[in-house]
Parts: C-alpha cells; structure tokens; sequence
C-alpha cells in the first residue's frame, strides 16, 4: 500500500497537480463552448429548414393553382377548337353551296340565252312564212306585171335584210352537226360545228357537277387503258365491265387504236345509240396528230407522230407513233407521292377509298393554284395547301402523334417551294424530251415546225424546256391558243371535209394476215403441227408493221372453195404487233375479224375464184371480197 502512494505520488507530482486540473477545465470549457455553438447552429438550421418547408408548401399551392389554371385553358382551347371545326365545316358548305349557285346562275343564263335564240329564230321562221304565202298568193296571179315583179323583190329584200341580221342561224330541218370527240385516259373533250356553219367551232367548256370538296361518289377511271395491249395485272379493277362504261361514256356525254379496239368503239357507239348500225361511216377514226396537224401532249399519254407536207394540202406519215405515260397527270401523282412522304401512306389511301370528292378538289386545286402558274423562272415560287380548308377530311385519317404536332406547328399548311415543284415536274418533264428525241432521230429529215397539242402544252415551264432543248433543231415550236381543244377541234374538220385527199399516208401500227393451208416440210416445220394430206397452217402476211399506206390501198390474196359445191366460205384476218409470224394461234397474234361470204355460183364449181383482202380507210381496215369472174366488189 505505501508503495501504490508513493507511485501515485511520483505520477502526479504535488507541484504538477493543480496544472494538469486547469488544463482539464480549460479543455472541458472549450468543449462546452464548442457544444453551445452546435446546438445554436442546429437550431438555426432547424428554423431554415422549418422556412424551407413553408416556402416549398406554398409553390406546392402556386403549381396546384397554375395547373388547374392549365387544366381549364386546355378545355376552353379544345371547346375553341371544336367551334373551329364546326366554323370551317359552315364556311366549306358555304362555299359549296355557293358554287352551286353561280353553276345555277351560268346555267340559268346559258339557257335564257339559248331562249333568247329559239325566239330569234322563230321570229324569223315566221317571216320567212309570210313572205313565202304572199310570194305564193302573187304566184296565182294569170297575169304577172312589173308590179308583181317589185312585189317578189320587196320579200325576198325583206327576206334577206332579216338573214343578214341573224348570221348565225340555221335550217331547223337540216341541222346535221359534226361532234369531235378527244377520247383521253384520265380527260375527255368534245366540239362540234354545224355543217352549214363549217367556220363557227365550238369546244365545249361548261360542265355540270364540278369538283367539290365534298362529293362522296367515286368515279370509275382509267377505262380507257383496256383498249391498249396491257397485261391483265397492269389494267386497273373496274366495279363493271370495261365495254359496258364505254358504252355508258359515250351516252353520257383516238388515237393508234388497233382494229380490235376500233371494232370495240364502234360497238360500244352502237349500244349507246349514237350510230344507227356498227358499220356506219358517219364514226370516224383519226389519230391526236393528225388531228392538230389539220387544225393547225396530253393527260396521262404523250402521243408524237412525224408528219410530212407532201404538197400545200397533203401531208402524210414518215415515222411510226411513239407514246408513253408521262402526260400532266403523273405530275398530280407525284405530288400525291410527295403528300405520302409527309403524311405517310396510310392517310392518303384512307383518303382516296373513303373520301375521294376531296381528294379530287385538292388535286383541283394544286392544278389551279401550284401546276398552271408554274413557269420554272420564279425561284420564289411557293404554293400553301391548307389541309383544313381544302381537304379537312385528311385530317382524321392522320393518327401519328408526331406527324400532328408537326402540321399544328405550322397551322396545318404544306408547304412546296419552287426546288421541290420543279423536282415534280421534271420526272415527267425528262420522259417527255426523251420521246421527242428519239421521234427527231428517227425522221433523218429537218424538223420544220414542232405542234404542241392537249391540255399539258398549256404549261409554260413545259414549252420552255422543249424549246431549250431543241431550238437548235427545230425551226419552229408554236402551241395554238387553247391547245387543250386542238384535238377536237382538229377531229371535226376532219368529219366535216374530205380529208382523205389529205391526209394520204400512214403507218401501219400492225402486221395484218390470214391462215393459209401449206405442204408441211420434214425438218423445218414442227411434227406437232401437221395436219392431214401433209399440211401445216401458217401465217400469211398482208400487209406489215411500219408500211406506209395510202388512202383506198388494196392488200388481197385469191381464194376459192375448199370442197367441190361449197356455196358459204368464212376468211379470218388476225393481226400481230411482231413484224414477222409464222402461225395464226401464237401468243402474240389476235383474231382482227372474220369475212363470211357466199360463193359464186359456177358450172365449173373447181374454177371459181374470187379475192379477199383488206382496204385502208381512214385509220380502219375495211375487209372485202371480190368475184374475179364478174369483178362485182
């Protein structure tokens, strides 16, 4: 125990004691110091964050309050909206409402002017009446003086004078009119011109029932194609039979057709009852070249023919007919294609299956507004469609978001600058001026004059890039005042004159032959064809693709009777596009028509001979028969 002490002394030395313990306190005080200043920040940083709290409580309130604010402007914008739509439903059915009344006043005019001439005109039937009972009273006279004589020249000057101030009227009896019919794929047009009145052609330019925004019907289109030589998956689908619209067309109201396609036309006229017989002269064939050439490019075909100026009246055709699709409607497809990139396909398709009388009047109106005044010069050309007031229904076939908050971004409005219009109309544009130069190099002669024709020549931007490119070639490129009507009207002068003195070649757009009974030759013909007696049918040409014709050219071959008495004997003429055939049944080769004919009637029933063969007319084969011994046609 004394030695713990006496360690505990030697450890805390009395004189080091009382320094140690002031240390301790110094050190305790510091602490203490140091603990009061922590509970006085923890205090302070508690009253912030109790601050904090009621500061974010109350943005917690301005937001709740700014989006109930949010909540109600979004209805009143959507209940805006609404009322918009139901003011732009109002204002289209206005406007169509309004449209129809001016076609009503046009008609309503029209036929008040059509009054105003049937009174004219019975005004003086009526005169002409008179003046042929006193002329007919005087005739009964026995005895005719001078007085009598002035009499007669009094009403026949009063007959006269009366003419002369209604220049334009005709013989109600004899009031027989030409119509030229512009048979098109996707447009037709028609004029006509009464045959007393040959100077006087009207083209047609009123039509019923133009395009609105919100026509519902959809027509059939494109009919027109089942007359080419398309495969049957290239011609579109058609709710009836193709003959039969054709028919309806032509009671409702061409071109390089072959034979079979005239024969359909002529049938389909005949059932709309507009010739009396199919055979009937008074339908006649011309081509879109000739057409315009006789007068002085088209909607979905262009059509070119090299014609040649034999005299000052005659011309014929030194080159064969080139075409292509690439007439101003593929433009209006571009610009669909166009729509699709921004819109997507599924929109457009919508729209044309269930909305077509709106898709219709937009094309309508990018005709109007964007393709007509295009001239390829202006760079700051610019056209708006404005889906809201000229297609509205588009805009509930338009579901993706993105797509939405775009066209809201811009007030719904597409815009097609001056690069992106000329990009549309220069795909067509190069097919165009591809077909021409290859027209040109075919002619080997210098183009004298260059006719453009049909409703796409109206467009500047198109003759300006024809004639850049072939100024240098051509000596002459003109476009008539209204090109669009040129065909028809070329067409009704054609009807209404012998134009067969003047137009006097063409080509031949088919090789022509019959079926002729041959020997069959061992290793030359096939077994599989040789028929009984050793013989083979074969393919005889009459006539071939690309000869030129004259007018009235006769193409025939000698026939007589298969059996001994034959009284009735049946010729078929089949046509091909193939410059050579070798059988009648090949796959390119198509019945033209038959010949059914009775034969001559002979003692000598072996020697009867007679010829058949085919006359060019017009632009129609016309297929006879003629009795060698009595040449009776």
């Amino acid at each position: 125990m004394t030695n713990e002490c006496s360690n505990s002394k030697n450890l805390f030395p009395d004189d080091n004691h009382h320094e140690v313990v002031e240390k301790l306190e110094t050190g305790f005080n510091k602490l203490n110091n140091k603990f009061v200043n922590l509970l006085e920040e923890n205090q302070r940083i508690k009253q912030q964050y109790e601050n904090l709290q009621e500061k974010s409580q109350e943005i917690l309130n301005i937001n709740s309050e700014l989006n109930e604010k949010y909540q109600e402007n979004l209805r009143i914008n959507s209940d805006l909206n609404k009322k918009n739509q139901e003011i732009l439903c109002k204002y289209s059915n206005l406007k169509v409402k309004l449209q129809a009344k001016d076609e009503q006043i046009e008609i309503l005019q029209k036929d008040l002017n059509l009054e105003k001439k049937k009174n004219k005109e019975f005004q003086r039937l009526e005169i002409i009446s008179q003046n042929l009972e006193k002329n007919l009273k005087i005739s009964e006279v026995d005895e005719i003086d001078i007085n009598t004589i002035n009499t007669f020249k009094e009403n026949s000057e009063q007959k006269n004078c009366n003419i002369n101030n209604n220049p334009t009227t005709f013989d109600l009896n004899n009031n027989k009119i030409v119509v030229g019919l512009d048979f098109g794929v996707r447009y037709s047009g028609f004029s006509y011109c009464y045959v007393n009145d040959t100077e006087n052609i009207c083209s047609n330019n009123i039509w019923h029932g133009k395009k609105t925004n919100n026509e519902s019907c959809r027509p059939i289109e494109l009919f027109k194609l089942y007359l080419g030589n398309l495969s049957d998956n290239l011609n579109p689908k058609l709710p009836v039979e193709y003959k039969k619209v054709i028919s309806d067309y032509f009671r409702e109201i061409g071109k390089s057709f072959s034979g079979i396609q005239k024969g359909i036309i002529r049938k389909c006229a005949f059932h709309a009852e507009l010739i009396k017989e199919e055979c009937s002269t008074n339908l006649q064939f011309t081509t879109e070249s000739e057409a315009a050439a006789t007068f002085f490019c088209g909607s979905s075909i262009v059509n070119l023919a090299t014609l040649k100026f034999i005299n000052k009246t005659q011309f014929g055709e030194i080159t064969r007919k080139a075409k292509d699709f690439c007439g101003s409607s593929f433009i209006d497809d571009e610009f669909i294609k166009y729509l699709q990139k921004i819109l997507g396909d599924e929109p457009m398709n919508l729209l044309k299956d269930n909305s077509y009388g709106q898709m219709q009047y937009m094309l309508q109106h990018f005709c109007k507004s964007a393709k007509s005044p295009f001239t390829g010069i202006d760079p700051d050309f610019i056209y708006k469609l404005n889906i809201h007031n000229i297609v509205l229904a588009l805009d509930q076939y338009i579901t993706n978001e993105e797509i939405r908050e775009a066209l809201n971004e811009k007030n719904w409005i597409i815009e097609i600058d001056f690069k992106i219009m000329k990009s549309l109309y220069d795909i067509v544009i190069q097919k165009i001026l591809h077909l021409i130069k290859v027209q040109l190099n075919n002619t080997h002669e210098i183009c004298s004059a260059m006719f453009l024709v049909g409703g796409f020549s109206e467009s500047k931007y198109l003759q300006e890039r024809i004639k850049q490119e072939f100024q240098s070639s051509v000596k002459l490129i003109l476009v008539p005042t209204r090109p669009i009507t040129a065909v028809a009207q070329g067409a009704v002068i054609y009807g209404l004159f012998d134009l067969e003195s003047k137009i006097k070649v063409r080509a031949v757009n088919f090789t022509f032959g019959t079926m002729e009974c041959v020997d069959w030759k061992e290793g030359i013909d096939p077994i599989n064809r040789k028929i009984h007696d050793g013989k083979i049918y074969k393919f005889k040409t009459l006539v071939r693709r690309g000869t030129f014709v004259a007018f009235n050219q006769i193409f025939s071959f000698k026939a007589g009777p298969f059996i001994p008495y034959q009284k009735v004997a049946t010729y078929s003429i089949y046509c091909t596009q193939a410059y050579e055939e070798e059988y009648c049944n090949g796959p390119r080769v198509r019945l033209f028509g038959e010949v059914k004919f009775e034969l001559p009637v002979d003692i000598n029933h072996d020697n009867r001979s007679i010829s058949v063969g085919l006359i060019m007319s017009g632009l129609e084969f016309t297929a006879f028969v003629e009795n060698e011994s009595i040449v009776n046609m």
